[in-house]
């Protein structure tokens, strides 16, 4: 079960104040347990370790990470909750709390727990970090701002810092602000993977290769890392697009090629990855190179069968080759899997009226 927004945020607070009027008469046993918690036995050896020491909160902390492990979210919240009125001293049980919050889906209860823990500890860098993180993904920039602040008061060192204030300023749209932050990170921390990539994808609109150069360094630190080599590869197929749309042909066939040759390291590091055979088969559509295109669409289909452009795709090269009947069927399977696909509709309804 998971709870959501307000009715876990309410949720915290209730049962973080009836198990403070537990005893142990009534706290959880075994008999109380599920057949299926019961046959875990990991949940079992440690609802011995509860029964046996009600009043111990690292029991129920270790239950709790048990329960999480078994997937049953309300049994782990409701022990998290125990540990903490025991002890609610210990910052673990908060950032527990708070993680565990964000799996159930509620930021706002996962504010509570990280200002739990600033309550007693001001200056807890983990914490400021996490906390401004979780407003930034609720869209409360000006939250994240004012944490990241009070961060930096503590420890102007922490490269973190840096790097969540230009994801703030990024979605704010001040990219030039933003760039400064992400290249402040590396300059901190020359190793900042995620900072690189943020540098790269901001650069993809500006002249030049910066982008490149950016994805390139994320690559050099993560070589078995999909992201750096697929926004490569997009970087130039946008840049072959460009040029083939204003009929700079060999400016779209020379940013293709760079494309290409990324888009197949990254099949390299995962044979799978299917938007980068569908991508290669677009380019090679766009060079009238039909039978590479086909093969990459049809590798696309085979990485991920319920890819319907792919059948689509398929079946314009099929149609372009003069293969009418399976071109016909490409288009019939990617509107079963897209039933609003128009462009598959119109190309049976143009088959259609052909007939």
């Amino acid at each position: 079960m998971k709870f959501t927004g307000a009715v876990w945020l309410l949720t915290v607070v209730l049962i973080v104040s009836s198990c403070k009027n537990k005893t142990e008469k009534n706290l959880p046993n075994a008999d109380t347990l599920s057949s299926q918690e019961l046959s875990d036995p990991q949940i079992r050896a440690l609802t011995e370790r509860v029964n046996a020491d009600p009043n111990n909160p690292e029991n129920y902390f270790l239950r709790s990470g048990a329960f999480l492990q078994a997937n049953n979210i309300r049994a782990a919240f409701k022990d998290l909750s125990m540990a903490i009125a025991l002890d609610s001293s210990n910052l673990k049980y908060y950032f527990a709390m708070a993680d565990l919050s964000l799996k159930g889906g509620s930021a706002p209860a996962a504010m509570l727990a990280f200002n739990q823990v600033l309550y007693r500890e001001p200056n807890n860098m983990e914490a400021l970090i996490k906390l401004s993180k979780v407003y930034f993904y609720d869209k409360d920039y000006s939250n994240s701002l004012i944490q990241l602040s009070k961060a930096e008061e503590a420890d102007k060192s922490n490269p973190e810092i840096w790097f969540v204030r230009g994801l703030n300023l990024k979605e704010m749209g001040d990219t030039t602000r933003a760039i400064i932050a992400f290249q402040r990170a590396v300059a901190m921390k020359t190793d900042f993977y995620d900072a690189y990539i943020q540098l790269g994808l901001i650069h993809m609109k500006k002249p030049g290769d910066l982008a490149s150069k950016y994805f390139d360094n994320a690559i050099r630190l993560d070589s078995t890392s999909e992201e750096g080599y697929y926004d490569k590869a997009r970087f130039y197929q946008d840049r072959g697009d460009a040029a083939f749309a204003g009929e700079q042909f060999d400016a779209s066939d020379a940013n293709y090629e760079l494309a290409k040759a990324a888009y197949r390291q990254l099949v390299t590091v995962n044979p799978q990855y299917e938007n980068a055979y569908f991508n290669l088969g677009f380019i090679f559509l766009r060079q009238d190179s039909l039978d590479a295109a086909y093969r990459m669409f049809d590798f696309a289909i085979k990485a991920n069968p319920q890819y319907a452009e792919a059948y689509y795709y398929r079946g314009l090269v099929s149609l372009e080759k003069g293969n009418k009947e399976p071109a016909m069927a490409d288009f019939r399977q990617a509107l079963i899997l897209k039933p609003d696909y128009e462009l598959a509709k119109k190309e049976l309804g143009q088959s259609s009226e052909k007939n």
